[in-house]
């Protein structure tokens, strides 16, 4: 039977996955307990691929003149440690579309994990949680 987490320790320091049982709530306090920065990217309501990465560019605070496209994306998450230095993120993408074929949010589930194995080459933590 798999061990049920109770700290930010007990999840891969590095993934992107779904957010199963986990609370958007039990994150938030995991995170501030260890220092991390959390981002809950509202995202549900949101069809338009454009508009999606624009919210996720304002909830992780990017400057203004971020472009809202994948790349973009990727260059302003690799960003993070040195724009907001923490020993690691914490990142709920709440809302994604439903569908599980969705190429789109295939492509964008695949940006995060790209950042999460570079801040692993890094030695940091990028936790992504979706929903």
């Amino acid at each position: 039977m798999p061990r049920v987490p109770t700290c930010l320790a007990d999840l891969p320091s590095n993934a992107v996955r779904p957010l199963g049982a986990l609370s958007i709530d039990t994150l938030r306090g995991w995170a501030q307990a260890a220092q991390h920065r959390f981002v809950l990217a509202p995202l549900a309501g949101i069809n338009d691929k454009r508009a999606r990465i624009a919210a996720i560019g304002r909830a992780f605070e990017f400057p203004s003149w971020f472009g809202a496209n994948l790349d973009a994306l990727y260059d302003s998450l690799t960003d993070l440690p040195e724009r907001a230095p923490a020993p690691g993120y914490v990142v709920v993408l709440d809302g994604l579309p439903k569908r599980a074929e969705s190429d789109e949010t295939e492509a964008l589930l695949d940006v995060f994990r790209d950042a999460a194995e570079e801040f692993a080459n890094r030695g940091l933590a990028l936790r992504v949680f979706y929903r």
